[in-house]
């Protein structure tokens, strides 16, 4: 763990190899490629800590590939010739209208915690941190958990409030280990969610790819409602059904719904 003065933390958990067990069942191989001589080294060491196959040439390079320079880490599917590499933004920013601050009314005014048990490419993540929580950001895929340290690495540069610490497991097994919460929030991917996904599409995309399919959305969500000072958002397609039973507060946007769930022991 480091201790930015800026008020930024962020440590990086390597996954044990029981936080691999959902990363194994069907996530599709990835290459890593160098994107300059000067990269070579980072890339090779990057190969070694993920086990795979020493790097491969862009040339003949196929399928998921992570880019490799000096200053980022980015996916690409080289089977897409003209597709670009994604990246994790830190940086970009959300500005709602006033009165339309879904999140906003979905945290509540007296929550100062969250463990973002999905984190992903961390577009949620980022966003609590910067309204000054103090964040977990919990991912399971090794390789995205890598670029979301990186990325945090970046922003705590820029950032002046809040903390984030980034843990790379499965969030069923870290949500009990890791210091409780007011908020635990959860974007859980389907393998049916198709074009009705709350997130971007091409990062939900990448991520399915990545960890195949996710089997434990139900069991998750029973462990953060045991774990939950405060309440359990779950970010939901508007029209999707609930992942549990009938929320206890729910707000409804364009194309998201978050379904909030008390855990009894605060007020809403």
């Amino acid at each position: 763990m480091s201790l930015v003065k800026i008020g930024v933390t962020m440590v990086f958990i390597p996954t044990p190899v029981k936080s691999q067990k959902s990363q194994a069942s069907g996530g599709e191989k990835v290459s890593i490629v160098a994107l300059n001589r000067e990269s070579i080294p980072r890339a090779t060491a990057l190969s070694l800590h993920l086990g795979l196959e020493g790097l491969c040439d862009s040339k003949v390079a196929s399928g998921l590939v992570l880019e490799v320079s000096q200053s980022r880490l980015g996916l690409r599917d080289y089977s897409q010739h003209r597709s670009r590499a994604l990246t994790v933004d830190s940086a970009g920013r959300r500005y709602p209208s006033a009165g339309k601050d879904l999140l906003s009314r979905a945290l509540g005014k007296h929550c100062h915690s969250v463990i973002d048990a999905t984190a992903g490419f961390g577009s949620d993540t980022f966003d609590f941190v910067r309204r000054g929580k103090q964040v977990c950001a919990i991912e399971r895929v090794v390789m995205v958990a890598m670029m979301l340290e990186e990325a945090a690495e970046e922003f705590q540069l820029r950032q002046r409030d809040g903390e984030i610490r980034v843990v790379c497991g499965d969030a069923i097994d870290e949500i009990r280990v890791q210091r409780s919460a007011d908020v635990i929030f959860l974007d859980p991917m389907f393998p049916d969610r198709g074009r009705q996904s709350a997130q971007p599409r091409k990062a939900q995309q990448m991520l399915r790819r990545l960890a195949g399919e996710d089997p434990d959305a139900s069991t998750l969500f029973q462990v953060a409602r045991q774990h939950a000072r405060k309440r359990v958002i779950v970010k939901r397609p508007r029209n999707a059904p609930p992942l549990g039973d009938a929320p206890d507060i729910m707000h409804k946007g364009k194309s998201v719904r978050y379904d909030i769930y008390l855990t009894g022991r605060t007020s809403r």
